[in-house]
């Protein structure tokens, strides 16, 4: 997940956010939803809506997913809360 601002005076948003439906990330979030999320280890939630087929059965289901999170289990996060190493990487003590 990232996002940032281009422009001077802020006027286009640019976000991602894998998993999460384009337009639950056009409509419901904002920039300063990745900045309190990184800042403040907050966790957000969003609805969606989806069609999948089960068994050539096509269904429609609410999904509550967590769209933006401050953890990553994927990655080694240093003290300052936002710098982060892939695990493995040679600055990181054995």
């Amino acid at each position: 997940m990232y996002s940032y601002l281009v422009g001077d005076s802020s006027t286009q948003e640019h976000k991602k956010a894998k998993g999460i439906r384009k337009n639950v990330i056009k409509k419901e979030i904002k920039h300063q939803n990745y900045l309190d999320v990184l800042n403040n280890n907050k966790i957000m939630h969003h609805r969606m809506n989806t069609i999948r087929s089960e068994l050539h059965q096509i269904n429609s289901y609410h999904l509550n997913k967590i769209s933006l999170s401050p953890y990553d289990d994927k990655r080694y996060i240093l003290d300052d809360g936002i710098t982060s190493y892939a695990y493995g990487h040679y600055h990181l003590k054995r």
